[in-house]
């Protein structure tokens, strides 16, 4: 009877068991939406339904507690303004039985980042060609980071990218580092790094993201020719040309010449036949290439004549060209990328004309076929010119006041302007020129163009207006006066010390007369009084309230100090 009564009490009791975990293994709780993402800040709804009889229901939270309500099949958990980064919160259920179960809701708090910043660690200016450099993005301020991904890129190719597991759900700062080695072809190129979070279905989409602001890179590299020998059939539009891109910017020699020429560019006309050896040099090296020139029988001239006989055109602007001829022949016409003219036999003039000039390397020609002889050619001289889209001026790795005598770098930014080697760019302090910069560039299409003026500013210099200047000087075929454009200006406050213009004064008191210790300083100094009763920080003191003797003013601010003193006397009494 014992064993019965017993087997039985634990029958119940695994029976009960079962059913509690069975009500809990499925709650009878619906959450819609299932999981929430929601904006650090941000409103968020979710609704929990039941198809259940039940005592109770409701939603736990540390905010929006929604209390146990018994006549609800639907109740929302709602809160307007979330500002708990590590909220919790499910909705539960009272059941008819006594049980009780849970649904919880996953939420995400999410911040973008406050900025995304990229640098070069331990490094500034240009790059040098083949050597290791290390980029850091820096991501301030974003939660959670375990959905974070941070992107390199140099342009607009991906070139890494790294993700984190920290479980932290406040927001944090982040650092990566990229090592590059840069090569010629990088100079100019743009790295930049992109902070992204992917915060799964239910996150806004397309996932936020945040950018750097590009990192623009100049590498130094040494001047490399395409070709090391070149021969040169002798002409007088034929010429020996050793331009090389390089940087810095090359200086040119050549061997085998009687005099000194720096030029990179030679006429072929003008030598004897034989070899002759450029030079290219920078700082990081040097490059080599041979001209071989060989002479060439003597031609007949080719009777065209063209009118004007050089162009200078803006890009996008309108072109006409006459060709003419007074001997009879087979044909003319023009040849040219753009505009071309078909030949015709019973014209002396025929004219070359695009309304509107989109080619920036045009190369324009007429040519004639003469009654018993055979075609030439007269080549028209081109220049597509444009000005620059913006011309900007700004200090080198420094901001705010200059000290006197200390030197500083300026550097003058020049856009899209085109061709580079009829580009002059003047400094100017107020009017006067201190400095222009020339270039010897041959590349006819739009190019950026830096350039920089070191200064050692003094007193005088401050509330200066500093400014460059890029002059376009076409030739006489070009616009006059000369198309320049102009940087805003660039005002410098320098601090200096103070200095007085004498270091003794002698007054004879009066009512009217002074002892003005003022001296014109920045930033704006102190004064102080020796032998005086009362302290005094007055840069003026009064003649008639002091007794006759010796004070010393001495003015001071963070970069020095500098005294004066004065020999105050009595006024003498006439009869």
């Amino acid at each position: 009877m014992l064993q019965l009564l017993f087997g039985f009490v634990f029958l119940a009791a695994v029976s009960q068991l079962v059913s509690l975990t069975g009500a809990q293994s499925e709650c009878p709780l619906q959450l819609d939406p299932q999981r929430v993402v929601v904006r650090y800040g941000g409103s968020v709804a979710v609704n929990c339904n039941t198809s259940v009889l039940h005592k109770g229901m409701g939603w736990e939270a540390s905010e929006g507690r929604v209390s146990m309500t018994k006549n609800q099949s639907l109740i929302t958990w709602r809160v307007s303004n979330l500002r708990e980064w590590d909220i919790t919160t499910h909705c539960f259920i009272n059941s008819n039985n006594s049980t009780q179960c849970q649904v919880d809701l996953p939420v995400t708090v999410y911040k973008t980042p406050d900025s995304v910043f990229i640098s070069t660690v331990y490094h500034r200016g240009p790059m040098t060609e083949g050597q290791q450099y290390e980029l850091q993005c820096d991501v301030h301020n974003v939660a959670p980071v375990q959905y974070l991904t941070v992107k390199w890129y140099k342009g607009q190719t991906l070139l890494n990218q790294t993700n984190f597991d920290d479980t932290i759900k406040t927001p944090v700062n982040k650092t990566v580092t990229l090592l590059i080695r840069p090569d010629r072809a990088d100079d100019g190129a743009e790295y930049w790094c992109e902070a992204e979070l992917d915060l799964g279905a239910e996150g806004p989409q397309p996932h936020p993201t945040n950018s750097a602001k590009p990192l623009n890179v100049e590498v130094y590299y040494k001047p490399k020719h395409s070709n090391s020998t070149e021969t040169i059939i002798q002409d007088d539009k034929v010429m020996l040309d050793c331009t090389v891109k390089a940087n810095p910017a090359p200086t040119y020699t050549w061997d085998h010449l009687k005099e000194k020429i720096s030029s990179s560019v030679l006429k072929s006309s003008e030598l004897s036949p034989g070899k002759y050896t450029c030079t290219a040099t920078n700082t990081l090296g040097r490059d080599s290439k041979v001209f071989i020139v060989k002479s060439t029988g003597a031609q007949s001239e080719c009777p065209l004549q063209l009118d004007p006989q050089r162009v200078v055109v803006r890009y996008g602007g309108s072109v006409a060209a006459n060709c003419s001829t007074s001997v009879l022949h087979e044909g003319m016409g023009w040849e040219a990328s753009e505009g071309r003219v078909s030949m015709t036999k019973n014209q002396s003039l025929i004219t070359w004309r695009v309304s509107e000039l989109r080619e920036w390397d045009i190369k324009p020609f007429c040519y004639i076929y003469p009654i018993y002889s055979t075609q030439c050619q007269v080549d028209l001289p081109f220049t597509v010119y444009k000005t620059p889209d913006s011309v900007f001026i700004s200090t080198v790795y420094h901001r705010g006041p200059m000290m006197e005598g200390q030197q500083y770098e300026l550097q003058c930014d020049v856009h899209n302007v085109a061709p580079v080697q009829y580009l002059t760019v003047k400094w100017y302090k107020g009017q006067t020129l201190l400095h222009q910069t020339n270039f010897t560039d041959t590349i006819k299409t739009p190019v950026n163009e830096t350039v920089t003026l070191l200064i050692r500013p003094d007193r005088a210099d401050d509330g200066a207006q500093y400014w460059c200047e890029a002059e376009l000087d076409l030739g006489a075929e070009g616009p006059q006066p000369h198309p320049t454009n102009s940087s805003k200006p660039l005002n410098v406050e320098v601090y200096y010390k103070p200095k007085h213009s004498n270091s003794t004064e002698t007054i004879i008191q009066d009512d009217k007369v002074m002892l003005d210790c003022t001296v014109k300083v920045n930033p704006a100094p102190t004064y102080t009084w020796d032998h005086l009763k009362e302290k005094n920080n007055s840069s003026v003191l009064k003649s008639s309230a002091l007794s006759p003797g010796k004070y010393t003013c001495t003015a001071t601010n963070t970069l020095g100090r500098d005294s004066k003193v004065f020999i105050v006397k009595s006024t003498v009494v006439h009869c």
